[in-house]
């Protein structure tokens, strides 16, 4: 196999292989064969060491037994998924099972190339959480999530804000005279409605900002949750409109759910001139189709270019129409949907605009 300089691709990878190792990257490559079982093909020795064995223990053990022991039948479906022609993330997040049995997270990034009937698989692993400093590509784009919702999240909070003030500045006076508390109780009934609203919406914002462990969750509540937080992008650019249904549970990390459908949404309304007109429209639905859990987030904003559903995928993307002043792509909704054996697919909307489309399996 030749470059597109000429050099000879198969003279050139031991010493690629070898300069990766001395770079401290940590490699495997893994072959997924016909049979549906995985071999690993290489691994180097930087690999072998975060997974706390030598180079020659790691090379003789089974794939799947590095792989702790819940996510095994996810990676299972995950190779399936591939081979059916899902498209691949950049990046997944899954646990690998340490030598003295530990569970550590890592972050992998994939790539792929079939040969003949084998598809293999490159992966670059990099230990997340408690055991790395650095940011992950994940992470940074969460941190821009966030940062895009900060300053309308700062205005919703201030309106009921001032609201509760207000009243309690009326109310002593009402109750300074004190023969009539009921002016004074209706001041009450304002305050306690706009405290709570703070209340629910920092609740949700705490639900977004904090890990928590995978459980079923109500994929229902999670949507609704973050149209909350989302509004202040959103209903300045469009009309929402919601077609939330009761559906079953799904299995995983709630805040990780609800960072995929925030991006899912601020992507949508980032097709959308900065001020609303009557005609603009955002549809955020939740349904049951067959055995999966569907949201979907359409607009009939700009059309998609076919750079743009390319791209859309990746870390902080931005064009001249989509991800503008936002900065946040689909590649973290993709990541998340696919460690928890979904996919997320973009596609035109007819009439114009985007359809993007997150399936999840319900939870057994």
């Amino acid at each position: 196999m030749s470059t597109e300089t000429g050099h000879d691709l198969s003279e050139l990878m031991p010493a690629l292989l070898e300069a990766l190792g001395a770079s401290g990257t940590a490699l495997i490559v893994v072959a997924d064969a016909d049979g549906g079982d995985l071999v690993r093909w290489y691994a180097n020795a930087p690999a072998a060491a975060i997974l706390g064995y030598t180079l020659d223990e790691l090379l003789a053990m089974d794939v799947l037994l590095t792989i702790a022991p819940e996510q095994r039948p996810l990676i299972g479906q995950l190779t399936a998924s591939f081979r059916g022609g899902q498209a691949m993330p950049a990046a997944i997040e899954i646990s690998l099972l340490h030598k003295d049995g530990t569970q550590l997270p890592v972050e992998a990034a994939l790539g792929s190339v079939e040969l003949g009937t084998t598809r293999v698989y490159a992966t670059i692993i990099r230990v997340t959480g408690a055991y790395q400093r650095q940011l992950s590509l994940l992470e940074a784009d969460r941190i821009s999530l966030v940062g895009a919702l900060a300053a309308g999240f700062a205005h919703e909070i201030n309106n009921p804000l001032t609201s509760v003030l207000l009243n309690l500045r009326t109310m002593k006076k009402q109750l300074a005279a004190m023969p009539d508390v009921g002016p004074a109780m209706r001041c009450l009934d304002d305050i306690t409605i706009g405290a709570e609203r703070i209340a629910s919406n920092v609740r949700a914002l705490q639900t977004l900002a904090t890990r928590s462990a995978t459980q079923q969750v109500d994929l229902a509540a999670v949507v609704s949750s973050a149209l909350r937080l989302a509004a202040p992008t959103l209903e300045p650019r469009a009309q929402v409109i919601r077609q939330i249904g009761v559906v079953r549970p799904v299995t995983g990390e709630e805040s990780r759910i609800g960072q995929a459908v925030l991006a899912m949404m601020l992507f949508s309304s980032s097709g959308f001139e900065s001020e609303v007109t009557a005609a603009n429209r955002i549809v955020v639905a939740v349904e049951e189709r067959a055995s999966d859990i569907v949201v979907e987030v359409s607009d009939n904003g700009h059309d998609l270019a076919p750079e743009e559903i390319k791209g859309a995928f990746d870390p902080f993307f931005r064009s001249s129409a989509r991800g503008a002043g936002v900065g946040v792509g689909l590649g973290v909704a993709r990541s998340v949907a696919t460690g928890l054996g979904g996919e997320v697919t973009l596609t035109p909307r007819d009439g114009g605009g985007a359809v993007i489309t997150m399936r999840l399996p319900a939870a057994t």
